[in-house]
């Protein structure tokens, strides 16, 4: 009971849970676990529908789901805040890993001009079907990462990354693993270092269950820190927003 009762460090600077969430984490995770993963298998085998707002979208097999984790949601919400980064009307914003194109769709209905992209061609197809079903502008591309994007022209990106480490055995699964050694953001991260981070707003989400630690390192090791934003809570988990900047000495 001690190790329960004592207050650990937390993760991403992020606020530390209560006594009674840390003792219905673990169980309530548990609970959940089963039927989340059966919603995750659906969703790589059907096509699922899912509302936000105003926005209806159509999750087709194969394309990262928003509805089960929450996340999409909490960081649209987030975006979309009075805390959050904004405004938006007016601003050029890059998508990056778009999925079913949420966060863009949500954003361009916001007054941004969204660019959105994926390595997933049926990421990029469904995005752009969500789009014209919505009434929505949204270009949507089908690129890695900043490749091939015109990162001048961008006041801000958006990037919800995979960040477990396991190596990927398929194109759904590089929506959740980063690869066993990082491989993800060791690719990402000189690319965001060549942007100024003075003009282009570097944005994304994580949990606090994944390896902080380990993330911090390849950031640093290319020059860069993690700072947090924001914060959201769903299922007793929190989720960061962070802003990706220059490190600084002693970061480094």
């Amino acid at each position: 009971m001690a190790r329960l009762l004592r207050r650990p460090e937390t993760r991403w600077g992020l606020p530390r849970h209560g006594l009674l969430a840390r003792l219905l984490r673990g169980p309530v995770r548990r609970a959940v676990s089963p039927w989340l993963q059966g919603r995750l298998a659906r969703a790589g085998r059907e096509v699922q529908h899912w509302r936000l707002g105003r926005l209806r979208l159509r999750i087709d097999p194969g394309v990262f789901p928003p509805g089960p984790t929450l996340s999409s949601a909490m960081f649209v919400r987030w975006l979309l805040s009075p805390d959050g980064p904004g405004p938006w009307p007016g601003r050029r914003v890059l998508d990056m890993g778009c999925g079913s194109g949420v966060i863009g769709l949500a954003l361009a209905q916001a007054g941004a001009q969204v660019l959105a992209s994926d390595i997933n061609p049926g990421a990029v197809a469904n995005a752009a079907a969500n789009a014209q079903a919505n009434g929505l502008q949204l270009t949507v591309v089908l690129a890695d990462m900043l490749a091939g994007i015109q990162t001048s022209a961008l006041d801000c990106v958006l990037i919800t990354p995979p960040y477990y480490p396991r190596t990927p055995r398929s194109m759904p699964e590089r929506a959740w693993f980063c690869g066993q050694g990082f491989e993800y953001f060791h690719a990402l991260f000189p690319q965001l270092a060549a942007l100024d981070l003075g003009r282009t707003e570097v944005l994304m989400i994580v949990s606090e269950d994944c390896d902080e630690e380990g993330i911090r390192h390849v950031a640093r090791t290319h020059g860069l820190d993690l700072q947090l934003r924001g914060a959201g809570q769903a299922w007793l988990e929190w989720n960061a927003f962070l802003r990706v900047v220059p490190a600084t000495g002693d970061a480094r």
